[in-house]
């Protein structure tokens, strides 16, 4: 496949230019006013830093003349190991059904990993409809989670299928596959079990104890997404401190006008079981997990401000459902205890 093709309809399928910038930004402006989270995509220069930076890999839809109508990008997560996340798609609205994202996405995912030598992507395609879900099946994405009311309406162009909050998959595309030790939680036993078992990985599991360690302190990272309300906290090491350190990173976070909270766990620590049950005993409930994550496997827990509207989110195969039911059901276990 070259770096651009034609259709009959003679939009051009492409890698990022410099000079497409300014057509991205008011591409963003025309569908979501100012509503997108993220605000490079309005800034020309700033994309064109991140782009040269290797931080974003834009894919550009174009015009003959030059206009860009469609974009989708791969968001740098991890430089160590390579690892990205699919994400910014959008076409302008009158130039939607002619099959341009379908392209666009393809080209993404197929063409820009082999240029510029990623080795993972992270997916989360939307549950308002299934058009994502569907393409994203087509090029093996592998479903292993769900994000329950991750990103606000407004983010989608407040399309009419997209409720106060929109929730996402969780899964990959690909990834460098590494044989390793899971310590499986307790309480997700079951559910691990499962969620492991359609992914096809080399995998050791242990039944760790439900113990803190005796010395040191937890440590992690927190990302606040002021936008989309989201704040997503990464643990990199689990203390005796974990129960104190998670609640004032919480309410650091809640302070800052944040409703819905995302922790990874790395499932490499002997201490992973006792941090879930921390965790649930907080009111979070089970996410999904990550094989590619930067340090190992990494368990999601997440928990949200209010009900989420569960028949607002549509999900297309029979493995992402029976995920669909299994978060319900530990988001009404969560629910009960708090």
């Amino acid at each position: 496949m070259p770096a651009s093709e034609t259709t009959r309809q003679e939009i051009e399928i492409d890698f990022f230019r410099t000079e497409d910038a300014p057509g991205i930004a008011r591409l963003f402006r025309q569908v979501y006013g100012e509503g997108y989270p993220i605000r490079t995509y309005y800034l020309p220069d700033r994309l064109i830093e991140e782009n040269a930076a290797g931080h974003i890999i834009s894919c550009v839809a174009r015009t003959p003349t030059g206009e860009v109508v469609g974009h989708n990008a791969l968001i740098l997560l991890d430089s160590a190991t390579h690892l990205y996340e699919n994400a910014a798609g959008v076409v302008l609205p009158t130039f939607r059904g002619q099959a341009i994202f379908p392209r666009l996405f393809k080209h993404t995912i197929v063409n820009i990993s082999k240029r510029f030598g990623v080795e993972g992507i992270v997916g989360e395609p939307v549950c308002n409809h299934v058009h994502l879900q569907k393409m994203c099946l087509q090029l093996d994405f592998k479903e292993s989670g769900l994000e329950v009311d991750l990103m606000p309406a407004a983010a989608y162009g407040m399309e009419p299928s997209a409720f106060s909050r929109v929730s996402v998959l969780l899964g990959y595309f690909m990834h460098r596959p590494r044989v390793q030790t899971i310590q499986m939680p307790m309480a997700y036993r079951d559910e691990l079990s499962y969620l492991y078992a359609g992914l096809n990985l080399e995998r050791t599991f242990v039944f760790s104890t439900n113990d803190l360690p005796a010395e040191g302190s937890s440590q992690g990272s927190m990302n606040l997404f002021d936008l989309a309300q989201v704040a997503r906290i990464t643990i990199d090491c689990i203390g005796p401190d974990f129960d104190p350190f998670i609640f004032h990173m919480e309410s650091e976070a809640r302070e800052k006008g944040m409703v819905i909270f995302q922790v990874w766990l790395p499932l490499a620590s002997p201490f992973a079981s006792a941090a879930t049950d921390i965790l649930r005993g907080h009111g979070y409930f089970l996410g999904g997990i990550l094989p590619c994550w930067p340090n190992g496997d990494g368990l999601l827990m997440q928990k949200v401000s209010q009900e989420p509207i569960w028949e607002g989110i549509v999900l297309y195969s029979e493995r992402a459902r029976r995920i669909g039911e299994m978060i319900r059901r530990d988001w009404q276990c969560a629910f009960a205890r708090v």
